[in-house]
């Protein structure tokens, strides 16, 4: 440990304590974020602008500084809380910070002091009945308004309680972080608001880092689709239009229940897509099943609602992706019980596709691997099913940005033909998840007739979606055969679907 004069200081200046105990400097605009006064601080932020990192000092620092502090990190999915942890954790193990950590979980990091810094994926379950001294809320665009409604509570009954709020932009400017980042204009400091309440907001674009490659920016400018890098580059709210699916519909049917892991599916009913992606792009799952019994409101006794318990993407080998899936399908291992499996032959797909096959005939499980070639109409149809089951409120989403982000880039154009051409421009990234939840789409069926009962409803509290669909905590899947089966147009690429 450091000795007691270096320890006050650190104490005492948030600069000096990233300097010296945890190794690692901030850049003059983390440093001005850093020591903000103001009770609630909002950061607007394009990519690789050091939002994390800056995070992580911050709970860092205030858990050291004082005895008994209490930090709630609110991440908008499961894989940005563990990033988040393994930051803090690498930042707390530098020589001179040896000995603070006592205790480290998969989700807390419990310091000599007596100070607790909790990462956690956004639920209501987090934050509910909690009091805690510094809120965090990790790209804060991408988590549910009533997350932010229970987590607001939680800062209610400590003194000198504080929250800071941090995203790049995204949807309306009528949401909760919008609505606290626009009370104030970055630059001017804090600004005093009822109640006395200071707000202070922050402007990154991914310009002011100095790790970033101007030149490369000057690339992007001239070749990105201009919303694009408006959002992500200059950190700048951005219109719709041209978007296939808006961000409102999606978040109106997400909810921050648990993923149903494909090791720890215990043979439960579902179908699945995959997307093959060669070098350049991650190779894709995305699982879809029925939920079980769980809708209090009863609206949904006559038709399906669908859950998309799982999606995952991997960059690496094909022939590993294509292995792990197969036993991901194998229900004497812990996995999921495929109804179908919608596998992608365009490109590099053919290779894979048939190890696919070949792996699940080697395990001999009832899984069945099709393949299908994507084209335009399919394409259309898959995101049709799709728009159609958003605007009835009849699938539920997992809570995890790659998926909202990839949907959300989607465009479309009507072509001469009649048909709707639908993609993600290349100069919006990747699109491997999304193209994985299409193939999955194609293997759900739209039946009448209400859901036979799963052998258990679910485990937890249950959640809802912003549109009023409930779902458990750890949600169960309901054997529903009828409404999953092969992929629709997976014999004729010329056909399609």
């Amino acid at each position: 440990m450091a000795d007691i004069d270096v320890v006050d200081r650190a104490r005492a200046d948030v600069g000096y304590f990233a300097r010296v105990l945890t190794g690692e400097a901030l850049w003059p605009h983390q440093l001005k974020l850093a020591t903000s006064v103001a009770r609630i601080v909002c950061a607007c932020i394009g990519r690789q602008a050091g939002k994390s990192r800056t995070l992580a000092v911050l709970a860092l620092w205030h858990a050291f500084r004082t005895p008994g502090f209490r930090v709630l990190v609110l991440s908008a999915g499961d894989d940005a809380a563990k990033d988040l942890l393994a930051e803090i954790s690498r930042l707390a193990s530098s020589p001179l910070l040896a000995g603070s950590v006592v205790d480290e979980t998969a989700s807390t990091i419990t310091l000599s002091n007596g100070s607790t810094i909790r990462c956690v994926p956004q639920s209501e379950k987090q934050v509910r009945g909690k009091t805690i001294d510094l809120l965090i809320l990790d790209e804060a665009c991408y988590q549910d308004e009533e997350i932010w409604r229970a987590a607001r509570f939680t800062i209610l009954a400590r003194p000198g309680s504080r929250v800071f709020m941090a995203s790049t932009p995204r949807g309306k400017r009528d949401r909760f972080f919008a609505k606290h980042y626009h009370l104030a204009k970055p630059g001017q400091g804090p600004v005093v608001q009822a109640g006395d309440i200071t707000v202070e907001s922050f402007h990154w674009p991914s310009t002011v880092s100095p790790m970033v490659d101007e030149g490369l920016i000057e690339f992007w400018r001239t070749t990105d689709d201009p919303r694009v890098f408006q959002r992500e580059v200059l950190a700048e709210w951005t219109d719709e239009a041209g978007q296939y699916f808006t961000a409102d519909e999606i978040d109106a049917c997400v909810a921050p229940f648990e993923m149903i892991h494909p090791d720890k599916a215990r043979g439960q009913l579902a179908v699945a897509g995959v997307d093959w992606g060669g070098r350049r792009d991650s190779n894709a799952l995305a699982v879809i099943g029925v939920l079980g019994p769980n809708d209090p409101q009863g609206q949904f006794r006559d038709d399906p609602l669908f859950v998309v318990p799982w999606v995952s993407e991997r960059l690496g080998s094909m022939n590993e992706w294509a292995r792990d899936i197969a036993r991901w399908s194998d229900p004497s291992v812990g996995g999921y019980q495929m109804r179908g499996i919608a596998s992608e032959m365009n490109g590099v797909g053919t290779g894979p596709t048939e190890l696919l096959q070949e792996s699940l005939r080697l395990r001999d499980v009832r899984s069945w691997a099709r393949p299908v070639w994507t084209t335009t109409a399919r394409k259309q149809n898959a995101f049709g099913v799709l728009k159609l089951l958003l605007d009835q409120h009849r699938i539920v989403l997992p809570a995890e940005p790659v998926l909202r982000r990839q949907l959300e880039a989607l465009e479309f154009e009507t072509m001469e033909s009649g048909t709707t051409k639908i993609s993600v421009p290349d100069s919006k990234g990747h699109d491997d998840v999304a193209m994985a939840l299409c193939q999955a789409l194609s293997c759900i069926r739209h039946v009448r007739g209400g859901r036979p009962e799963a052998d258990m409803v679910g485990f937890g509290e249950l959640l809802s979606t912003p549109a009023g669909v409930a779902v458990y905590e750890r949600p169960r899947l309901a054997q529903h055969y009828r409404a999953l089966g092969g992929p629709v147009g997976s014999e004729d690429h010329e056909r399609g679907w």
